[in-house]
C-alpha cells in the first residue's frame, strides 16, 4: 500500500469529523482530538515485578501491551483510517494491508470513477436494453438501493447519478451554478423504477438513454463491513474502521468502549481537525455510525450554501438538513439510511429510523434544532450546541 504505519496514544479526526479516543473521561475525550497526521507518544509497558517487598527482575518477560495503532490511506476518494487497539504491530500491519486490497477490489466494481467498473457499464448502456451482468456485491447495493428508495419514497435515489457535471463538488468545483433550466432537464432523467434487475442472473440496466447511477451515498457502508471481516479474520478483536463518513467500532479500548465524537457542521475551518469539532460524544461497541453533512463538499454563493447531498425529487441540495448521524447494527445499514433521512427530514427522518429495528439517529436541522431518537437517551453526551452559520 505504500501508506506509513504509525503508532498513536490519541484519538484522530477522521474523515467525517468523527473522533474517536481512548482518554478515560467524556471531557478529555472531547480535548484529546488530534489532526490524522500527527503522532503521539505510545502506551508504555511496566516490566518489572516485586517480591518480598524488593523489586527484581521477572524471570519470565511480561506479555507485551497492547497499544493504539493507527493507519491512514486514501481509498475510494476519501480518507480511510484503521485504529486498533493491539500489542502486534506485524499483525496489525498484515490485517490493514488484507482490509485494504479488498476495499480496492470493490471500489474497482461500483466505482463511476473505473470506466470498466460494474457501475460504469450499467451507465454506459443506458436505454439501449442490454442486461449488464454485475458482481454479487454490485448486485447487493443495486438491491438495497432500490429498498430504501422504495421505503423513503424516492428521498434516497441512486440515479441522481444524471446531474453529474452538472452540480460541481468535486474536483471540477469552480465555484459555479447551474441553469435550473438545465436541472430540470436532468431531473427527468432521476427515477429508481427505471433501474431493472434480474437476480437469476445477477444483472442489472437502466431503461433510458441518459440515466446514470451513483453508488457514492451507499456502497461505502457495504465496503466498510467487508473490510471490518477482514480485519477480524485476520485476528484483532477491537478497532475502528473508517472510511469518509462511515465508521465502524469494533470491540472495546482497553477497559472501556471506543468514544466517538459528532462533527458540529459549522465549526469554524480552523477548528475542523481540532478540539472544538465535536459537539456531541457517544460510546460505542460492535455499532456502525455513520454521517452525512453538508459540510463536506459545498459551494458559499451570496450567503448560501449548496453542497452535495442533492434532493431526487428537485435536482436541487437539500435545505433543511444540516448533519445526519445515524447508528446501526452494519455500516451498510447505516449508510442506506443516513441520506435518506438527511433528504426527509428530521420528522419524516425519525419515522423512517423507528421502522428500521435496531437504528437511532442525531439529526441538526437548518435552524441549528438537535433532533435524537428515543434509543439515544441517557447515551448521547451533549458537548455545547452546534454552531450557528450558513
Amino acid at each position: 500500500m505504500g501508506a506509513e504505519l504509525r503508532w498513536l496514544a490519541l484519538g484522530v479526526v477522521l474523515g467525517c469529523r468523527t473522533t474517536a479516543s481512548p482518554e478515560p473521561t467524556e471531557e478529555r475525550a472531547a480535548a484529546s482530538v488530534a489532526s490524522a497526521g500527527a503522532a503521539a507518544s505510545a502506551d508504555k509497558a511496566g516490566g518489572g515485578s516485586t517480591a518480598g517487598g524488593n523489586t527484581a527482575a521477572s524471570s519470565t518477560a511480561a506479555p507485551p501491551a497492547p497499544r493504539t495503532l493507527s493507519y491512514e490511506h486514501v481509498c475510494m476518494g476519501t480518507r480511510c483510517t484503521i485504529q486498533a487497539y493491539h500489542h502486534d504491530e506485524a499483525l496489525f500491519q498484515r490485517a490493514v494491508h488484507a482490509a485494504m486490497a479488498e476495499i480496492e477490489r470493490l471500489d474497482r466494481m461500483m466505482s463511476t470513477w473505473v470506466p470498466s467498473s460494474d457501475v460504469s457499464r450499467i451507465n454506459q448502456a443506458a436505454g439501449n436494453g442490454e442486461w449488464i451482468a454485475v458482481s454479487s456485491e454490485t448486485f447487493q447495493v443495486l438491491e438495497k438501493s432500490l429498498w430504501i428508495a422504495r421505503e423513503s419514497e424516492g428521498a434516497f435515489d441512486i440515479t441522481v447519478g444524471a446531474f453529474k457535471g452538472l452540480w460541481k463538488f468535486d474536483e471540477d468545483n469552480d465555484g459555479s451554478l447551474p441553469a435550473r433550466a438545465e436541472v430540470l432537464a436532468r431531473r427527468k432523467l432521476v427515477d429508481y423504477r427505471d433501474l431493472l434487475l434480474d437476480a437469476a442472473r445477477s444483472s442489472a440496466r437502466l431503461r433510458r438513454p441518459g440515466q446514470r447511477l451513483t453508488l457514492g451515498g451507499i456502497a461505502k457502508g457495504l465496503v466498510v463491513d467487508r473490510a471490518v471481516a477482514v480485519l477480524r479474520a485476520a485476528g484483532l478483536k477491537d478497532f475502528l474502521m473508517q472510511a469518509g463518513g462511515d465508521l465502524y467500532a469494533a470491540g472495546r479500548h482497553g477497559e472501556r468502549e471506543w468514544k466517538v465524537g459528532i462533527q458540529d457542521p459549522r465549526a469554524a475551518q480552523e477548528q475542523e481537525r481540532s478540539t472544538g469539532s465535536s459537539f456531541a460524544l457517544l460510546s460505542l461497541a460492535d455499532l456502525a455510525f455513520n454521517t452525512s453533512g453538508d459540510y463536506e463538499r459545498f459551494i458559499l454563493k451570496d450567503g448560501k450554501r449548496y453542497h452535495h447531498i442533492i434532493d431526487p425529487r428537485t435536482g436541487y441540495p437539500v435545505e433543511h438538513t444540516r448533519s445526519v448521524t445515524v447508528l446501526a447494527p452494519s455500516s451498510f445499514l447505516a449508510d442506506t439510511l443516513d441520506t435518506a433521512v438527511f433528504v426527509l427530514g428530521a420528522e419524516r427522518g425519525l419515522k423512517l429510523i423507528a421502522s428500521v429495528p435496531g437504528t437511532e439517529a442525531v439529526i441538526v436541522d437548518a435552524r441549528n434544532k438537535l433532533h435524537v431518537s428515543p434509543g439515544l437517551s441517557g447515551r448521547l453526551r451533549l458537548l455545547r450546541p452546534p454552531s450557528e452559520g450558513p
